[in-house]
């Protein structure tokens, strides 16, 4: 399963997760979204990846400055996916995230 690298054989074990949260994504500007773009993007299949249930849980609400895949190989790829979400979406972030998003994707993706 992304996140761990773990392979999974019980449906039970996993969660669909919203790669960007929807609590992260009401603090970043989809407080003031329409309805309908609030449900697009809570369905979005862009948005949602099926992870082990206990990664999705560790992960909660937070982004990529708070959280990291535990699978080091799929650190980049969910960092980018992230940051794509979220500006496809409009999402705000202060000059100091963005800042710390960027230097995050250089660190772990090599660029």
């Amino acid at each position: 399963a992304p996140y761990t690298g773990q392979v999974v054989t019980e449906a039970g074990d996993l969660d669909i997760d919203h790669i960007v949260p929807l609590r992260y994504a009401w603090g970043h500007g989809a407080a003031s979204w329409s309805a309908q773009k609030r449900a697009r993007f809570a369905r979005d299949p862009v948005n949602l990846l099926p992870v082990s249930a206990s990664a999705n849980r560790s992960k909660g609400a937070r982004g990529p400055l708070d959280w990291l895949p535990p699978d080091p190989g799929f650190r980049c790829q969910y960092v980018l996916r992230f940051r794509r979400i979220a500006a496809s979406y409009g999402l705000v972030h202060s000059a100091a995230e963005e800042r710390e998003l960027v230097a995050l994707t250089g660190r772990l993706c090599g660029t």
